[in-house]
Formats: structure tokens, C-alpha cells, sequence
């Protein structure tokens, strides 16, 4: 999977943890929300491509990096 079918794909997981039914209910619980975890090698912009997403999909964004 490259970067872009990457970025699209949590993008669509992002909007179906947001979507909503009639009732105000998110559609998935958050029980059943999982955390979204991006890996690759260093340097290849994991973090600012999770940025821009969180900003496009206007939620937070909990980065955390593993330096060792």
C-alpha cells in the first residue's frame, strides 16, 4: 500500500468512527473504535500526513514516536 491509498483509507476510517444515525448514535460505539496505528520506516512523513488528515477531518491527533 502506498502513501496515498494509505491516507484514503484512514480518512474513510476516521469518517465512519464520526458518522452518526438518526438518534445522534455513532453508527460504530466507541466501544468497537480502535486507535488508528501507521508504521513504516523513519522519515517517509507518517506524522505529517496524520496531521493533515486530523486537520482535514477536524478531530485531535495523538502523535506519539518511538525514538529507540
Amino acid at each position: 500500500m502506498n502513501i496515498k491509498e494509505a491516507r484514503q483509507e484512514i480518512i474513510n476510517t476516521v469518517k465512519a468512527y464520526l458518522e452518526k444515525d438518526e438518534t445522534g448514535a455513532y453508527v460504530i460505539p466507541t466501544e468497537k473504535q480502535r486507535p488508528i496505528l501507521l508504521m513504516g520506516p523513519p522519515g517517509i512523513g507518517k506524522t505529517a500526513v496524520m496531521e493533515q488528515i486530523a486537520e482535514e477531518c477536524g478531530v485531535g491527533l495523538v502523535s506519539y514516536t518511538m525514538t529507540h
